[in-house]
Protein backbone atom coordinates (compact mmCIF):
# COMPACT_ATOMS: atom_id res chain seq x y z
CA UNK A 1 0.00 0.00 0.00
CA UNK A 2 1.74 3.22 -0.98
CA UNK A 3 1.97 5.52 1.45
CA UNK A 4 0.23 8.92 1.97
CA UNK A 5 0.26 12.65 2.01
CA UNK A 6 -2.38 15.33 2.93
CA UNK A 7 -2.01 18.61 1.88
CA UNK A 8 -4.06 21.11 2.79
CA UNK A 9 -4.56 24.42 0.59
CA UNK A 10 -4.05 23.55 -3.38
CA UNK A 11 -1.79 27.32 -3.21
CA UNK A 12 0.54 27.34 -5.92
CA UNK A 13 3.41 26.25 -4.03
CA UNK A 14 1.35 23.32 -2.62
CA UNK A 15 0.53 22.34 -6.62
CA UNK A 16 4.24 21.81 -7.43
CA UNK A 17 4.92 19.49 -4.01
CA UNK A 18 2.01 17.80 -4.95
CA UNK A 19 3.66 16.62 -8.27
CA UNK A 20 7.05 15.91 -7.07
CA UNK A 21 5.58 13.66 -4.28
CA UNK A 22 3.35 11.60 -6.95
CA UNK A 23 6.32 11.60 -8.86
CA UNK A 24 7.95 9.79 -5.79
CA UNK A 25 4.99 7.44 -6.09
CA UNK A 26 2.99 9.09 -2.78
CA UNK A 27 -0.65 8.91 -2.70
CA UNK A 28 -1.26 12.53 -2.18
CA UNK A 29 -4.85 13.91 -0.82
CA UNK A 30 -5.68 17.38 -1.13
CA UNK A 31 -7.74 19.09 1.37
CA UNK A 32 -8.96 22.62 0.77
CA UNK A 33 -12.21 24.68 1.68
CA UNK A 34 -12.74 26.24 -2.00
CA UNK A 35 -14.15 23.70 -4.75
CA UNK A 36 -12.42 25.62 -7.28
CA UNK A 37 -9.30 24.94 -6.06
CA UNK A 38 -10.48 21.05 -5.36
CA UNK A 39 -11.90 20.64 -9.21
CA UNK A 40 -8.29 22.30 -10.38
CA UNK A 41 -6.25 19.41 -8.06
CA UNK A 42 -8.84 16.73 -9.12
CA UNK A 43 -8.16 17.61 -12.75
CA UNK A 44 -4.41 16.88 -11.78
CA UNK A 45 -5.35 13.43 -10.47
CA UNK A 46 -5.19 13.91 -6.72
CA UNK A 47 -7.78 12.71 -4.03
CA UNK A 48 -9.31 15.72 -2.64
CA UNK A 49 -11.69 16.27 0.35
CA UNK A 50 -13.55 19.30 0.73
CA UNK A 51 -13.32 20.39 4.48
CA UNK A 52 -12.15 23.68 6.44
CA UNK A 53 -9.49 22.66 9.03
CA UNK A 54 -9.88 25.99 10.76
CA UNK A 55 -12.39 23.16 13.02
CA UNK A 56 -10.90 20.52 15.33
CA UNK A 57 -14.12 17.81 13.87
CA UNK A 58 -12.69 18.47 10.46
CA UNK A 59 -9.03 17.68 11.47
CA UNK A 60 -10.23 14.49 13.54
CA UNK A 61 -11.87 13.09 10.27
CA UNK A 62 -9.08 12.89 8.14
CA UNK A 63 -7.97 10.14 10.43
CA UNK A 64 -3.78 11.49 10.72
CA UNK A 65 -3.14 8.67 13.46
CA UNK A 66 -3.17 6.19 10.20
CA UNK A 67 0.40 4.44 10.16
CA UNK A 68 0.15 5.07 6.20
CA UNK A 69 -0.31 8.75 6.33
CA UNK A 70 3.47 9.88 6.50
CA UNK A 71 3.26 13.64 6.67
CA UNK A 72 0.51 16.43 7.03
CA UNK A 73 1.90 19.58 4.92
CA UNK A 74 0.26 22.71 5.51
CA UNK A 75 0.73 25.45 2.67
CA UNK A 76 -2.04 27.77 2.57
CA UNK A 77 -0.94 31.35 1.04
CA UNK A 78 -2.42 33.01 4.36
CA UNK A 79 -0.06 33.22 6.88
CA UNK A 80 -3.13 33.18 9.71
CA UNK A 81 -4.37 29.87 8.64
CA UNK A 82 -1.01 27.91 8.71
CA UNK A 83 -0.41 28.96 12.01
CA UNK A 84 -3.71 28.53 13.37
CA UNK A 85 -4.07 25.07 11.34
CA UNK A 86 -0.39 23.89 12.70
CA UNK A 87 -1.29 24.43 16.32
CA UNK A 88 -4.38 22.75 16.12
CA UNK A 89 -3.50 19.55 14.27
CA UNK A 90 0.11 19.24 16.64
CA UNK A 91 -2.36 19.51 19.52
CA UNK A 92 -4.66 16.93 18.42
CA UNK A 93 -1.86 14.43 16.97
CA UNK A 94 1.22 14.94 18.84
CA UNK A 95 3.14 12.04 15.91
CA UNK A 96 2.29 13.46 12.84
CA UNK A 97 4.94 15.06 10.66
CA UNK A 98 3.85 18.69 10.08
CA UNK A 99 5.48 20.51 7.18
CA UNK A 100 4.17 24.02 6.83
CA UNK A 101 4.89 26.69 4.40
CA UNK A 102 6.67 29.95 5.78
CA UNK A 103 7.17 33.46 3.90
CA UNK A 104 9.50 35.31 6.18
CA UNK A 105 12.36 34.80 8.99
CA UNK A 106 10.21 36.39 11.31
CA UNK A 107 7.18 33.90 11.18
CA UNK A 108 9.68 30.76 11.21
CA UNK A 109 10.45 30.69 15.03
CA UNK A 110 6.27 31.11 15.25
CA UNK A 111 5.56 28.39 13.59
CA UNK A 112 7.91 25.92 14.73
CA UNK A 113 6.85 26.66 18.31
CA UNK A 114 2.72 26.18 16.78
CA UNK A 115 3.81 22.44 16.05
CA UNK A 116 5.41 22.40 12.83
CA UNK A 117 8.47 20.14 12.39
CA UNK A 118 9.89 21.74 8.92
CA UNK A 119 9.35 25.14 7.14
CA UNK A 120 9.27 25.73 3.54
CA UNK A 121 10.19 29.23 2.53
CA UNK A 122 9.83 29.20 -1.16
CA UNK A 123 11.82 32.81 -1.11
CA UNK A 124 14.22 30.95 0.61
CA UNK A 125 14.39 28.11 -1.67
CA UNK A 126 14.39 30.12 -4.90
CA UNK A 127 17.32 32.64 -3.67
CA UNK A 128 19.43 29.22 -2.78
CA UNK A 129 18.54 27.73 -6.10
CA UNK A 130 19.61 30.33 -8.43
CA UNK A 131 22.86 30.56 -6.13
CA UNK A 132 23.76 26.62 -7.52
CA UNK A 133 22.53 27.44 -10.96
CA UNK A 134 25.10 29.91 -11.44
CA UNK A 135 28.32 28.85 -9.13
CA UNK A 136 27.36 24.76 -9.23
CA UNK A 137 25.34 23.37 -12.08
CA UNK A 138 26.30 19.98 -12.11
CA UNK A 139 25.54 19.68 -8.40
CA UNK A 140 22.40 21.30 -8.95
CA UNK A 141 21.15 18.43 -11.73
CA UNK A 142 22.54 15.96 -9.40
CA UNK A 143 20.64 16.86 -6.56
CA UNK A 144 17.14 17.40 -8.59
CA UNK A 145 17.58 14.28 -10.35
CA UNK A 146 17.87 12.41 -7.14
CA UNK A 147 15.24 14.11 -5.55
CA UNK A 148 12.75 15.41 -7.95
CA UNK A 149 12.89 13.23 -11.10
CA UNK A 150 11.79 10.10 -12.00
CA UNK A 151 15.25 8.94 -11.49
CA UNK A 152 15.65 5.34 -9.28
CA UNK A 153 18.16 6.68 -7.20
CA UNK A 154 16.73 7.88 -4.27
CA UNK A 155 17.91 8.98 -0.79
CA UNK A 156 16.63 7.06 2.20
CA UNK A 157 16.31 7.49 6.30
CA UNK A 158 16.39 4.29 7.93
CA UNK A 159 16.00 3.81 11.70
CA UNK A 160 17.51 1.35 13.57
CA UNK A 161 14.90 -0.44 15.31
CA UNK A 162 14.66 -2.39 18.77
CA UNK A 163 16.25 -5.52 19.22
CA UNK A 164 17.63 -5.24 15.42
CA UNK A 165 21.09 -7.50 15.14
CA UNK A 166 23.19 -4.34 13.92
CA UNK A 167 21.45 -2.72 17.50
CA UNK A 168 25.13 -2.03 19.13
CA UNK A 169 27.27 -2.31 16.36
CA UNK A 170 30.23 -0.19 15.03
CA UNK A 171 29.74 1.78 11.62
CA UNK A 172 33.38 0.26 10.88
CA UNK A 173 31.72 -2.93 11.50
CA UNK A 174 28.97 -2.54 9.04
CA UNK A 175 30.00 -4.59 6.30
CA UNK A 176 26.26 -4.52 4.35
CA UNK A 177 26.50 -1.24 3.54
CA UNK A 178 29.27 -2.02 0.49
CA UNK A 179 27.60 -5.45 0.44
CA UNK A 180 24.28 -3.71 -0.32
CA UNK A 181 25.89 -1.25 -3.20
CA UNK A 182 24.62 2.05 -1.31
CA UNK A 183 26.67 5.47 0.26
CA UNK A 184 26.08 6.00 3.75
CA UNK A 185 25.84 9.94 4.14
CA UNK A 186 25.33 10.19 7.88
CA UNK A 187 23.00 9.40 10.98
CA UNK A 188 21.45 11.34 13.48
CA UNK A 189 21.51 9.70 16.93
CA UNK A 190 18.93 11.76 19.43
CA UNK A 191 20.78 10.54 22.55
CA UNK A 192 23.39 13.04 21.45
CA UNK A 193 21.84 15.75 19.26
CA UNK A 194 19.08 16.11 16.73
CA UNK A 195 22.11 17.38 13.96
CA UNK A 196 22.95 15.54 11.51
CA UNK A 197 26.24 13.50 11.71
CA UNK A 198 28.01 13.77 8.50
CA UNK A 199 29.63 9.92 7.95
CA UNK A 200 32.44 11.76 6.25
CA UNK A 201 33.78 13.22 9.81
CA UNK A 202 35.35 9.54 10.06
CA UNK A 203 33.33 9.02 13.26
CA UNK A 204 33.41 4.99 14.47
CA UNK A 205 29.84 5.49 16.01
CA UNK A 206 28.00 2.77 18.02
CA UNK A 207 24.95 2.12 16.68
CA UNK A 208 21.93 1.92 19.02
CA UNK A 209 17.92 1.11 18.66
CA UNK A 210 16.39 4.76 17.24
CA UNK A 211 19.56 5.90 15.42
CA UNK A 212 18.94 7.01 11.99
CA UNK A 213 20.85 6.20 8.69
CA UNK A 214 20.59 8.33 6.09
CA UNK A 215 21.60 6.52 2.60
CA UNK A 216 21.80 6.55 -1.22
CA UNK A 217 21.85 4.51 -3.36
CA UNK A 218 18.92 2.43 -6.28
CA UNK A 219 15.70 1.98 -5.26
CA UNK A 220 16.02 -2.31 -5.19
CA UNK A 221 19.54 -1.74 -3.15
CA UNK A 222 17.84 0.47 -1.02
CA UNK A 223 15.31 -1.98 -0.29
CA UNK A 224 17.31 -5.02 0.42
CA UNK A 225 19.55 -2.40 2.71
CA UNK A 226 16.55 -2.47 4.51
CA UNK A 227 15.57 -5.98 4.98
CA UNK A 228 18.84 -7.04 6.49
CA UNK A 229 19.07 -3.59 9.14
CA UNK A 230 15.21 -4.92 9.93
CA UNK A 231 15.81 -8.68 9.97
CA UNK A 232 16.03 -9.39 13.97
Amino acid sequence: MKESIIIYSFSSIAEQIAQTLQKKNYHVIIVDPEEDSLHKAKKLGYETKRASLMKDENIKKLNLNDKSIKAFFCLSDNKNINLFVTLSVRNLIKDIKIITVSFSQDDNKTILLAGADKIINPYEIGALRIFRLLHKPYILDMLDNILFSESNIEVEEITIPKDSIYDGVFLSELSIIEDCNVILLGLQDKEISDNFIFYSKGIDHKLDAGDTLVVLGESHHLQHFKELIFKI
